[in-house]
């Protein structure tokens, strides 16, 4: 039987919180407990938000074993501006056990580094052939800093895209090179990574993308 996807996640985020050394993951506890409130997590905009509050509780459970739930209860919450019709739509759904068919791989040209992955890890979770040209077009998402740009036009290489890049990569056998300097520059001492190095702020969302991709990466 097939580890659940959701469950791979969370080792790999556990894998990352290993990583730090004790005084990054204090900051990170601190961080995460000022992000909560008793009705949930926060949002960028600094309001509570379903959405924002489940990498809040999945983040629990990864600086604390004890309070690990494997796998949702109920479907996972996506942005309102994501339908769950989308490809990231569609991966939630998955994610939260829902059956699901992995469509044919759309045109590459208007798909972005996340989705890519997300059709991929469901292309390998389900015993799908994969989608060779989709592995290739991911791995040109890479560039000279290690991190990973969300599309062919993105100006420069985000967190999220790396994340999910680097995990999806290591879930299908593929192997880079470390990029531990690149995820290390989106640290801040705050306990937590920001999106890009053109940003200056985060969120809990971030720290998951953040913890994930020092999970993922081959260090």
């Amino acid at each position: 039987m097939k580890i659940p996807l959701m469950v791979k996640v969370y080792f790999q985020l556990r894998k990352g919180w290993k990583r730090l050394n004790k005084d990054a993951q204090q900051q990170v506890k601190q961080y995460l407990l000022s992000q909560r409130r008793a009705n949930g997590y926060l949002n960028a905009g600094g309001q509570v938000d379903a959405y924002y509050t489940q990498f809040g509780k999945v983040l629990e459970a990864v600086l604390s074993p004890i309070k690990v739930l494997w796998l949702p209860k109920k479907p996972l919450v996506v942005k309102e501006s994501i339908g769950r019709d989308t490809i990231y739509g569609q991966f939630f759904a998955f994610l939260s056990g829902e059956k699901y068919i992995v469509p044919q791989t759309a045109d590459l040209r208007q798909l972005t580094s996340t989705a890519a992955c997300c059709l991929l890890a469901m292309q390998h979770q389900t015993g799908e052939v994969l989608d060779i040209s989709l592995i290739s077009w991911l791995k040109q998402r890479q560039d000279e800093t290690g991190g990973f740009r969300a599309s062919e036009v993105a100006p420069v290489p985000d967190l999220l895209s790396t994340a999910v890049a680097l995990f999806t990569l290591r879930l299908i056998g593929e192997r880079l090179q470390s990029v531990a300097r690149f995820i290390e520059a989106h640290w801040l001492d705050m306990g937590s990574f920001v999106p890009t190095l053109l940003d200056e702020y985060s969120d809990v969302e971030y720290l998951f993308y953040g913890l994930l991709a020092l999970g993922s990466d081959d260090q």
